[in-house]
């Protein structure tokens, strides 16, 4: 199913899933068979811990005799009791704590519907414990802020110097040992930057580079 209409149009969900994701629902032909999501661990991985996020929004302009009602099973034992989503609104179910091993998920019709179950959109994520420091607090409060003021639309998310396959485009980080990572240069070329350059970037003690 797919609408031409904005969901979430006042941004009232806070996990703000995609619009173009969420105007778009898969359901299934037939009103009694439920969806199914599953998939197996890593091999030697069954012990990775998962968290679970599954937006749902209605779509359809729904008459009055109609009724999307649904819940969620995991591994038969219920996940989510009967809920309806709003009318381009976002709901979103996850999952409170980690879940370990092969998951199977059932969206599943309530007997009160009338329409099949339907899912706009799911994520999962990968539990990955890094033994690393954090980097440097002082430098994350900096750099938080230069994204904040700058208005920053690179991916920037996480820890900034770590892991290192993962750094903040733009920054190179020194990683003494036995102590936390330090940002040492900053580019912030190509966003279309003007003005002075401000004074918060000296709450970055060790940068040499701009």
């Amino acid at each position: 199913m797919n609408t031409s209409s904005t969901v979430d149009f006042d941004k009232h969900n806070r996990y703000q899933p995609a619009s173009i994701v969420m105007s778009t629902a898969a359901t299934s032909r037939n009103a009694n068979v439920s969806l199914n999501l599953w998939w197996d661990p890593p091999i030697d991985a069954n012990d990775t811990e998962y968290y679970v996020y599954m937006h749902f929004a209605e779509i359809e302009k729904l008459q009055s005799n109609e009724s999307r009602m649904q819940y969620i099973t995991n591994h038969g034992e219920l996940f989510q009791e009967s809920f309806a989503a709003s009318y381009l609104y976002t709901t979103t179910i996850y999952s409170i704590k980690g879940l370990r091993g092969g998951q199977n998920f059932s969206i599943i019709k309530d007997d009160n519907s009338t329409l099949p179950p339907s899912i706009n959109g799911l994520e999962v994520y990968t539990l990955k414990e890094f033994l690393e420091l954090e980097t440097n607090q002082v430098d994350v409060e900096a750099i938080t802020y230069v994204k904040s003021a700058y208005e920053i639309t690179k991916n920037w998310q996480g820890d900034p110097c770590l892991p290192l396959n993962y750094l903040w485009e733009g920054l190179i980080c020194s990683y003494p040992e036995n102590d936390s990572p330090r940002i040492i240069s900053l580019d912030l070329s190509n966003n279309n930057l003007t003005g002075p350059i401000p004074d918060f970037l000296s709450q970055l003690p060790d940068l040499n580079v701009l």
